[in-house]
């Protein structure tokens, strides 16, 4: 694999890499592969993903605006076992931040307490800011963790 990252909006195909990464990583609880052809027109400039310099998807981020003009959603990140610890989902993150709407000064996402990816979000300025022990139903706990740009700007 070439160390060279480029990040880029998703585009359509790139999505049958972006369903086999998320399989990859959250095989049994994933988003299903037609969820992404819709979030491509959703959210399109919020749908990013990264690239290795082979060209071949290594992770996306996907964001999603809320009700509130002011938040916005990050919906799930996803880098293959090879590209881990490389800083692609910093990078990922970061790319976000850079270009959310000037409006949007808060970013939730949720996690599961005992996901390493927890460390990343810590790492990247979220704090955890409430738990739900059944947010996916029974036995899937998530932290809610919160980003807010004006104390980071």
């Amino acid at each position: 694999m070439n160390d060279l990252i480029e990040l880029s909006v998703a585009t359509k195909q790139d999505l049958k890499a972006i369903d086999a990464l998320e399989q990859q990583c959250f095989a049994g609880h994933c988003y299903p592969d037609f969820f992404f052809r819709q979030a491509l027109d959703c959210w399109p400039d919020s749908f990013l993903v990264a690239k290795d310099g082979d060209a071949k998807v290594i992770g996306y981020l996907l964001a999603s605006s809320s009700a509130k003009a002011d938040l916005a959603w990050i919906l799930s990140i996803a880098v293959s076992d090879s590209a881990r610890g490389k800083g692609i989902g910093t990078q990922l993150i970061s790319q976000l931040l850079a270009t959310l709407p000037p409006e949007v000064n808060q970013i939730n996402l949720t996690v599961d307490p005992d996901n390493p990816a927890k460390a990343l979000y810590l790492r990247s300025g979220f704090t955890e800011n409430g738990f739900e022990a059944d947010y996916f139903g029974e036995g899937e706990p998530r932290l809610l963790m919160s980003y807010f740009k004006q104390e980071h700007s």
